[in-house]
């Protein structure tokens, strides 16, 4: 699964009783998520490597300008 598909799973399942069962899925899914997130930073690790790790810095600083515009 992608991590968008996981995302919106996730929304539905929040928009749903929150019932033992639910809030296992939601805390699996979140598992899933902090998983892959780990994955990308050893991915971002990598390519820090090869582009430097200033300009890794850099657009690392560029990403979470856009995530805070989007809060």
């Amino acid at each position: 699964m992608m991590n968008t598909d996981i995302l919106k799973l996730y929304k539905q399942l929040d928009d749903m009783e929150q019932t033992k069962e639910i809030n296992q899925l939601k805390n699996q899914i979140k598992e899933t998520l902090y998983q892959n997130l780990r994955m990308h930073f050893l991915e971002l690790s990598s390519i820090g490597r090869v582009i430097g790790y200033d300009e890794l810095q850099e657009e690392l600083k560029k990403a979470i300008e856009l995530l805070e515009l989007q809060k």
